[in-house]
């Protein structure tokens, strides 16, 4: 397939990525199991796939060229998408679709000021204007669901926000560990040691913490694979696809679509009781926004300098 031929293939890969990413949130509801043990199975069962094309693709490899540093960046890869799922589904039984999505999406925001810590790129004017309205529209759903425990939405809804929020930046963590190797490997050369390290990693948390890896229903199995199918084999790995024929930003951009999708299933699958409160609303919004704006003016800065 040439170039032209895959750029044009872009628009409807992100679309199925985006749907397959925003029926995550619901497949974890929907799954009867401990939150670790959702983060083992779902890179877990994804590679009943990846590793069937990792080996007929022949990707395998270049795994061998890898030096001890890429290797170790690939561990860190693997080990911060393990934490983010764990913490990430649990945020999901604890406050409501729309907020717990919401926030962890903020990812953008944290490579942008990893960027300048590690990387010596600190975030331009626009990028920082972007942190600020998206901290207040996070605080704004943080406000908003204090003292609403008691709701369909959640247990303990703040504290699900604040795990949404470490969620989101280990999600930047692992996107930023991930960006080196990306450009040494394939596709399923890298999201197949990536995915097998975060399972491996989520093992090792379900097993400290006494939690079952088996023994679930039918209806947990079902939405388990799902969660392999969808958010991880279609979502995750369609993005990583998309990233080699189009700018950053553009998967960036993208990916906000996904508190929407998540939200408007949520409320289809799961009723009334995942209805945004008006803060979680307006919170969401500036959120958004904030994410938003630094990728718009970054977008645009890149135009001008090609012209």
């Amino acid at each position: 397939m040439s170039e032209s031929a895959r750029r044009r293939g872009v628009v409807p890969v992100l679309a199925i990525a985006i749907f397959g990413v925003s029926s995550g949130a619901v497949l974890v509801r929907l799954a009867e199991a401990p939150a670790s043990a959702i983060a083992v199975w779902r890179p877990g069962l994804s590679l009943l796939v990846c590793v069937p094309l990792l080996l007929v693709s022949g990707q395998w490899r270049t795994l061998s060229r890898l030096n001890r540093r890429d290797f170790l960046w690939l561990l860190a890869s693997g080990s911060f998408l393990a934490l983010h799922f764990v913490l990430w589904f649990r945020s999901l039984e604890l406050t409501s679709v729309a907020s717990s999505t919401v926030l962890v999406t903020t990812h953008p925001l944290f490579v942008g000021l990893l960027s300048g810590l590690l990387l010596r790129e600190p975030p331009a004017r626009a990028e920082w204007i972007g942190i600020l309205v998206a901290v207040g529209g996070a605080t704004l759903i943080g406000l908003g669901d204090f003292g609403l425990g008691d709701s369909g939405a959640g247990e303990d809804p703040l504290q699900g926000d604040i795990l949404a929020l470490v969620a989101g930046f280990l999600a930047a963590l692992y996107f930023i560990a991930g960006r080196r190797l990306r450009a040494k490997l394939g596709l399923w050369a890298y999201v197949t040691p990536v995915y097998a390290v975060a399972a491996l990693v989520a093992v090792v948390i379900a097993s400290a913490g006494g939690v079952p890896l088996t023994g679930f229903d039918g209806e947990t199995w079902l939405a388990l694979a799902g969660l392999a199918l969808g958010p991880m084999l279609l979502g995750h790995t369609g993005f990583n696809w998309a990233l080699k024929h189009v700018r950053a930003y553009v998967v960036s951009v993208t990916g906000l679509l996904e508190p929407i999708g998540a939200t408007v299933l949520a409320l289809l699958i799961l009723g009334s009781a995942e209805l945004p409160s008006w803060a979680t609303f307006l919170g969401g919004l500036l959120v958004l926004a904030g994410v938003w704006l630094p990728l718009r003016a970054r977008a645009g800065k890149s135009r001008s300098m090609r012209e």
